[in-house]
């Protein structure tokens, strides 16, 4: 009781001093005269002026903002937001042009000044003090207490400005886990939300979701330059959804200038696409995409805000989306024909044509639009992106002599240099080599150095980024369910705690066989989860170097540094999947014809034997799963049958299921070797290794094939209708036959095969 009247109290003393000491007269806080006045107004139309140039005319942003830092130090030396101010737009504007130090140093500025402005004590020549001890030693000399400086109220969100420039510096370098880490800061804190009527606090809010969504959905899943959007995961859509969510909530109550939102359309544009192809180009999505870009092309039609820098933007994000493979084109031509009206309209200054429709080449003129607006800009860093972007497409298509004409154009412009933006630089490097742009063996020799130093850098990044995210994902996690998970788990750790002291010495032995067991099992499941992605990054990682190794104009040194580098990244294979965190093969339910499996099989199985007889006969059966599952479980029972059948032939076929019509049950058959009945026992069991036959020099695998056909069955069974299953009939030296049922769809009117129909009775018969 007395410790709580101490606090009161104390805190009614405190209130009292403050209060006090607020009715004072502070020469530090005194009113401007009219002179300043005037002289701020001046300095605020300056960088004003700075501030609408920023996009489409950086050099005038940065004579604006110099104008303003020379009226500062000549008649305002303690005007420090009108500072801070000209310091990020010079900032900007420097990054506008891609030189990053001169960004990054007027960014340093804004961060100490900011910094030094939140300092608790400030002298008359408004430099920074510290109390002496003179000062201290009095009782009646009061402690020094924190102050806002006069013409200083903006320093906060300026420095948040500033903090979200460095990020994008740092995107463009690749540093992502730093880019990251900054972002993820800021989000924690609460600067965004100091003061929403503030002009500033609404920027810093479009910049914050602007970066947001840059960074996350565009630097972070390599697809800066490509026009095919890169697969996302489950968790990752729902993020973006989330974000996007927010973004859409908190937009209205957001007021800047046109520029921010045209910048914050083509961000949210360019991630519903993204989004959208991902879900197999689902319209409703690319719609809110086209609605973006269309409220951009709005903005650009009014008097003074026509934009070449956005109008370019626009262009490249539809050649994106026209060129992207998971979207239909019929469904781009249905969905943006009035944004095509605007896109003449203001492209007609530029490109005289009755209409840039031209359906045959439209993604080409995309690119080629786009690639010369971005050439009208100062903006080296979009130089670089835009050709990369045009002529990987070029590639794509196989027009090499417009290929040719793109690099052509960014070797011969003197803006870029290196270091501007690793990932553009790689893919341009990676696109010299495999089209042989170069005769010369000593200029595929620097290219290719230059590429393997780039690909090393963005390979450190992306690994750090990687344990970083992980790191927080977990930190993250473990905050948020801590305490809900001790209150939950409380009565159970009592009810378990006093079953484990009744039944300790009778269960000690079975508890530890039974734990080992489970991690053994455990291990399984991982070792057959991470296939696919060993996979993937393999093919990721190697199929640079086959495409070097396929072009004959490099010397035998080259070929060989190729070679060795190669060896180099299958080693690397375990390192990076240490890195991954096995979640399982994704399960993607889609209905399928199984007729398109059939032939997707038929046309990749290995045929060690041309002795053999491959026979898929014709279905018209549905299935209902995960078709790409369900091709791999295929061709492993396919080429496991081709694999241990010497002679006669291997047969697939499909009905439905006499015991239940709602699945289809497939079955491959072949005349091989045959198994024993201890083999077909344990065939399908990840603890035991088999060996389906007794002859050494008899070919035989690891049953790796097997236990992931059992695994992927396991899949279907847990997504679909419950019931799915994988057995095999076999007799050794005549043959033996898998057998597997699906869940089916559709399958009303299917009538059974009379070869198979005859094939039974004569099974019957003998």
């Amino acid at each position: 009781m007395k410790k709580i009247l101490h606090l009161f109290l104390w805190g009614f003393l405190t209130v009292w001093i403050a209060f006090l000491g607020g009715c004072r007269p502070n020469q530090h806080n005194q009113r401007p005269s009219g002179v300043d006045l005037a002289l701020r107004a001046h300095v605020d139309n300056y960088n004003k002026a700075a501030f609408l140039n920023r996009y489409d005319d950086p050099s005038c942003a940065i004579h604006e903002a110099y104008c303003a830092l020379e009226l500062l130090h000549d008649s305002l030396p303690n005007y420090y937001d009108g500072l801070l101010r000209a310091y990020n737009n010079l900032a900007f504007g420097y990054y506008m042009l891609a030189e990053q130090d001169s960004a990054q140093a007027y960014i340093d500025s804004v961060l100490t000044l900011s910094e030094s402005l939140s300092h608790p004590l400030f002298n008359k020549s408004n430099n920074i003090t510290t109390p002496t001890p003179e000062k201290t030693a009095t009782s009646s000399q009061k402690a020094p207490q924190p102050i806002r400086k006069s013409g200083a109220k903006n320093a906060e969100v300026e420095q948040l400005i500033a903090q979200l420039m460095r990020i994008r510096l740092l995107q463009r370098n690749c540093r992502i886990a730093e880019s990251y880490q900054l972002l993820y800061d800021i989000d924690q804190s609460r600067v965004l939300k100091l003061d929403p009527n503030n002009y500033l606090y609404s920027y810093a809010q479009m910049e914050y979701f602007i970066t947001s969504l840059t960074l996350n959905y565009h630097y972070r899943n390599s697809a800066l330059a490509s026009s095919s959007s890169t697969l996302l995961t489950p968790w990752t859509k729902q993020a973006m959804k989330e974000l996007l969510e927010k973004v859409e909530e908190t937009r209205p109550h957001l007021k800047c200038d046109y520029a921010e939102d045209m910048s914050l359309n083509y961000a949210m544009a360019h991630c519903y696409y993204r989004l959208a192809s991902a879900s197999n180009g689902d319209p409703k999505i690319l719609a809110k995409a086209y609605d973006n870009l269309a409220s951009t092309l709005r903005i650009l039609a009014k008097p003074n805000q026509y934009s070449i820098y956005h109008l370019a933007n626009v262009f490249q994000l539809q050649a994106f989306i026209v060129a992207d493979t998971d979207i239909a084109p019929e469904m781009y031509y249905e969905c943006c024909s009035q944004q095509l009206k605007l896109l003449d309209s203001l492209s007609w200054p530029l490109y005289p044509v009755d209409s840039l429709y031209l359906e045959g080449e439209y993604g080409l003129d995309m690119f080629r639009i786009s690639t010369d607006l971005f050439f009208r800009t100062t903006d080296p860093y979009q130089h670089l992106g835009a050709v990369v972007a045009a002529a990987e497409y070029c590639l794509r298509i196989q027009d090499y002599d417009e290929a040719y004409r793109y690099y052509t154009l960014i070797l011969n412009d003197t803006s870029w240099n290196d270091g501007i933006a690793p990932k553009f630089e790689s893919m341009l490097y990676d696109g010299l080599i495999r089209m042989g742009y170069s005769d010369d063996p000593v200029d595929n020799a620097n290219w290719y150095a230059r590429e393997m130093e780039l690909q090393n850098f963005i390979r450190e990044n992306e690994s750090a980024d990687v344990m970083l995210q992980d790191r927080l994902d977990r930190a993250e996690n473990r905050n948020k369910y801590y305490a809900v998970a001790i209150i939950a788990t409380i009565p159970f750790l009592i009810i378990l705690s006093i079953l484990v002291l009744l039944l300790v010495n009778r269960s000690r032995r079975l508890r530890d066989e039974k734990t080992a067991l489970q991690e053994a099992k455990r291990q399984d499941v991982e070792r057959i989860a991470n296939v696919e992605t060993c996979l993937s990054v393999m093919r990721h990682d190697v199929n640079p170097f086959l495409s070097y190794l396929q072009n004959k104009k490099l010397s035998p040194e080259m070929r060989q540094e190729v070679l060795d580098q190669l060896l180099r990244t299958f080693a690397n294979i375990k390192n990076w999947t240490n890195l991954s965190i096995p979640s399982g093969l994704q399960f993607q339910p889609s209905v399928f014809p199984l007729n398109e499996v059939f032939d997707s099989v038929a046309g990749s199985c290995a045929r060690l034997d041309h002795d053999v007889d491959l026979i898929f006969y014709p279905t018209t059966l549905k299935i209902m799963g995960d078709r790409q599952l369900t091709e791999i479980l295929l061709r492993n029972l396919v080429n496991n049958a081709l694999q241990h059948t010497p002679e006669g032939k291997v047969t697939i076929y499909a009905e439905l299921y006499d015991k239940d019509n709602r699945f289809v049950h497939i079955e491959v058959d072949d005349t091989g070797q045959g198994m024993d009945e201890e083999t077909l026992e344990n065939l399908f069991r990840a603890d035991k290794k088999v060996s389906p036959t007794t002859d050494p020099d008899a070919p035989h695998g690891t049953g790796f094939g097997l236990i992931l056909c059992k695994y992927i069955i396991k899949r279907h069974d847990d997504n679909t209708l419950r019931g799915c299953r994988i057995w095999a009939e076999s007799e050794l030296g005549k043959g033996s036959t898998f057998h597997f049922i699906l869940a089916g769809s559709d399958n009303d009117g299917w009538t059974a095969d009379p070869w198979r129909e005859k094939q039974k009775k004569d099974n019957n018969k003998s």
